[in-house]
């Protein structure tokens, strides 16, 4: 299944460095930023000088403000940390912001993150100046996000010309697993804090709970549930499910579109043990006002961990 996949697995001005804008390009992603923006690693070396993509240069010092680092595996104060130029997003014609994954960085310069160490997310400010991209303002980090130091990040466009930055990520504790989607927008003054949605994405106990393979009836050869589960119907009070879900953003119109959320997968009750598996199929929408999605239609299935 494709969530197994998935699952087991302070602001400063900058110097005065540029980038040469490069030339347009014919056709440009939905879902991505645009082939006429400069790369990440183009950037990066402005916002982080010395930066490179392999070597010592990936070893960056930053500075967490006090209070802001209250997550496992960082602390306040000044922190090595391994960079990753992730994604560039244009804010408008005249600006762009590049975001950069942070993790911890271990004595040998790799990085180092527990399972519950997520990634920090942070936003450097580019402007444009006639053909260059000049680096202009670092709003740092903006958000704490992921787990073992990772996360997905995708280039989403949300309508008109705005973009969004859409990041994944999931885990597993004790056969438990998980994965979540969190949203956030750019501005001038750089990424907003707040995330316009966050939400569970997929969910599922099959590898945490012995008789939940069964009773999903998972193993392509499964007897009828009543036959299989010893001691009647008490014998099993918790739910099993395996739940995933897919997700896009309608673009087409000027304001951003609504969220569409897509969930499949099965759920079998653990107050009804002996009942057959019910199939999840569920579209939830969430609609865009004052910066927030809001769902206005369907729900989500995925139990809470």
């Amino acid at each position: 299944m494709k969530i197994l996949r998935h699952l087991v697995a302070a602001a400063v001005l900058l110097n005065g460095a540029a980038v040469h804008a490069a030339m347009p390009s014919a056709t440009a992603s939905s879902t991505h930023a645009s082939s006429d923006l400069p790369a990440p690693a183009q950037l990066a070396p402005l916002a982080f000088p010395g930066w490179s993509a392999a070597g010592p240069g990936r070893v960056q010092t930053v500075q967490i403000p006090f209070g802001t680092a209250e997550h496992e595996g960082w602390h306040t104060g000044q922190v090595r940390v391994v960079v990753e130029p992730k994604l560039v997003l244009r804010i408008d014609a005249g600006h762009l912001v590049l975001i950069a994954g942070l993790v911890p960085a271990g004595g040998d310069g790799r990085a180092s993150a527990a399972q519950a160490t997520p990634m920090a997310l942070a936003a450097y400010q580019f402007e444009k100046q006639g053909s260059t991209w000049h680096a202009s303002l670092s709003q740092g980090i903006f958000a704490w996000r992921g787990f073992g130091g990772n996360a997905t990040l995708h280039a989403v466009a949300l309508g008109g010309q705005r973009q969004g930055l859409g990041v994944e990520y999931g885990s597993c504790w004790d056969g438990y697993c998980g994965t979540w989607l969190a949203l956030y927008e750019p501005d001038k003054g750089g990424m907003r804090r707040e995330p316009a949605v966050e939400l569970a994405l997929s969910g599922t106990n099959t590898a945490g709970a012995a008789d939940c393979p069964r009773r999903l009836q998972l193993s392509g050869r499964a007897q009828p549930i009543a036959a299989q589960v010893k001691g009647g119907a008490d014998a099993d009070a918790h739910d099993c499910y395996a739940i995933d879900g897919s997700w896009a953003v309608d673009a087409a119109h000027e304001q951003p579109g609504d969220l569409v959320i897509h969930y499949h997968g099965a759920i079998q009750r653990g107050e009804s043990p002996l009942s057959a598996p019910l199939a999840v199929d569920q579209r939830q929408v969430l609609r865009y006002a004052s910066g927030k999605y809001r769902a206005v239609s369907g729900f989500n299935p995925v139990p809470s961990l």
